[in-house]
């Protein structure tokens, strides 16, 4: 189990983070600019946002892809100084936990290990 402290805090921008499934198809967009291995989905509800693309098979320039790995978008937001639990690290992004047992994703530069 380790311990980060976030050293900025993080607030979310999306207050309805998509979701999708093994097995779904999601429409395709533009790769992130900013975080190296994101691209922005459409879900099969309209819903859009940012996924991984290792949680995705596609073929580059194919408009759909299916999700090989269920995925929630959740941010987690943070304070400075609060304490965290790293579930997983994923192209620059981190998958925490707080102390109140919310999970959400924050990116890696806000955290640092205890």
């Amino acid at each position: 189990m380790t311990k980060l402290i976030a050293i900025t805090g993080h607030k979310s921008n999306y207050p309805n983070p998509i979701e999708f499934f093994n097995g779904d198809k999601v429409t395709l967009g533009a790769l992130d600019t900013e975080f190296s291995g994101w691209i922005r989905v459409t879900t099969d509800n309209g819903n859009v946002g940012w996924a991984p693309v290792q949680y995705i098979d596609f073929d580059v320039g194919s408009p759909v892809g299916t999700a090989i790995q269920d995925y929630n978008a959740r941010e987690l937001d943070t304070i400075v100084g609060e304490i965290v639990i790293l579930i997983r690290e994923l192209n620059e992004w981190s998958l925490v936990r707080n102390e109140n047992g919310l999970v959400g994703w924050v990116p890696t530069k806000t955290i640092n290990p205890m």
